[in-house]
């Protein structure tokens, strides 16, 4: 039996491309196709094969309508990535204000230190700059612990 011949012409926008023979495949490769010997076939648009994710990677990306058709629970699942994202960023916004104050969270939502009756109350722990602040909360040596967790607890009378 004869091989096939290893490349074909065709037309493509007035062009004549030449199609080569994949004797794996035992196909003529589509325009900018080539074999990947991983996956063991032919590939349209083959970029690289990664070999972290084990597939092709295709110059090819997916249009988003062609994601959503294909699986439509992705659309619910961008928009709770969305609101589940800006809530991570709002709690690490609020606590990066509250360690360039000096506050804790329960002096926050008291008011223990914000403006009163139009009078307005100073923190007595803020060291008067934001970065002794942020040094005094991130670096600072920790405290000795208020209890003795391996001494007996007696009642006073």
């Amino acid at each position: 039996m004869r091989p096939p011949p290893r490349t074909k012409e065709v037309m493509i926008n007035n062009q004549t491309i030449k199609l080569k023979y994949c004797f794996t495949c035992k196909i003529f490769r589509p325009p900018r196709a080539s074999h990947c010997s991983l996956c063991d076939n032919c590939v349209e648009r083959f970029d690289h094969h990664c070999p972290w994710v084990g597939n092709c990677v295709v110059s090819k990306t997916m249009t988003f309508v062609e994601a959503v058709k294909q699986s439509p629970v992705s659309v619910v699942e961008v928009i709770i990535c969305f609101f589940s994202v800006w809530s991570i960023l709002g709690l690490a916004g609020f606590h990066t204000y509250l360690i360039m104050s000096n506050l804790t969270t329960n002096e926050d939502i008291k008011g223990s230190f914000s403006k009163r009756n139009h009078i307005s109350a100073k923190n007595p722990y803020s060291r008067g700059s934001i970065f002794s602040n942020c040094y005094s909360i991130l670096c600072a040596p920790i405290g000795p612990s208020l209890i003795h967790r391996r001494s007996f607890v007696y009642c006073e009378e």
